[in-house]
């Protein structure tokens, strides 16, 4: 089936314009979903674009997006934080739903995906939620940044850490922010469906914390589901793995879509 990419501008709630990309197909879509970038990715990352893209030929509306201060959006993204990302993720589904139609889907890539665990509850639209290589807490990726020595003090309230080896600037409350997070309640109240996607080789979020997040997802109708064997954390060499992504989500809503 063919697609379409439109830019789309959203207002994130705190007076900035986040910039959009909204894949569909060329008719109307069964549903909408948002998907939300990685750590430092943008909206044109491999993730992001590629299951994006394959979920428009198979009749889905996607919208993906620049987190506040990346890309082409407004803001400094070292004024951001955990509880700005969730807020994001939040202001784009309500933008959705305004614009277009309630999102039925909510995916989330790498701290993206902690993140949509967090925002799931203020979307009651959403009939499921997807992580694709999440870690279970935010307190995991401090922890790896600690143990890798990641993260610089710079004087002035300010840290540097080194994510995939770029060196990226935060506020020192980044860190404070990151640790009282409780997701770990927000993952046992989520009472939809949830996909866990993760790659078993994955080198930067441990596959632990998929099944972590299975675990704590109590009330869900929850699933863990491996990519490939070949399968990496950003996506970056298998497109079969995007697809298929896009493929097993799309094939959930084919019979459960309300």
């Amino acid at each position: 089936m063919s697609r379409k990419s439109i830019k789309y501008k959203f207002d994130n709630g705190r007076g900035q314009k986040l910039a959009a990309t909204l894949d569909v197909p060329e008719g109307a879509p069964d549903f909408y979903g948002v998907f939300a970038p990685c750590f430092t990715c943008l909206k044109e990352s491999h993730g992001a674009a590629k299951i994006c893209r394959h979920m428009a030929e198979l009749n889905i509306g996607m919208l993906r997006f620049d987190m506040t201060g990346l890309g082409e959006s407004e803001g400094d993204f070292a004024e951001t934080n955990f509880t700005t990302r969730v807020a994001d993720i939040i202001a784009a589904c309500e933008a959705v739903a305004r614009d277009f139609a309630p999102p039925a889907l909510l995916v989330g890539h790498s701290i993206s995906g902690t993140a949509a665990l967090a925002a799931a509850a203020s979307v009651p639209s959403l009939q499921a939620i997807a992580t694709v290589g999440a870690p279970a807490d935010p307190a995991h990726i401090i922890d790896k940044f600690r143990r890798l020595n990641a993260i610089t003090q710079k004087g002035n309230g300010m840290i540097d850490i080194m994510v995939t080896g770029q060196r990226v600037s935060f506020k020192e409350s980044f860190i404070d922010d990151m640790l009282a997070q409780d997701v770990e309640t927000a993952t046992q109240a989520i009472d939809r469906r949830l996909f866990i996607f993760h790659a078993p080789h994955d080198n930067i979020v441990h596959a632990d914390n998929a099944e972590l997040i299975l675990e704590r997802a109590v009330k869900a109708d929850a699933e863990l589901i491996p990519l490939s064997e070949a399968g990496t954390h950003l996506f970056e060499t298998r497109k079969e793995d995007a697809i298929f992504v896009a493929e097993t989500l799309a094939d959930w809503f084919r019979t459960h879509l309300r």
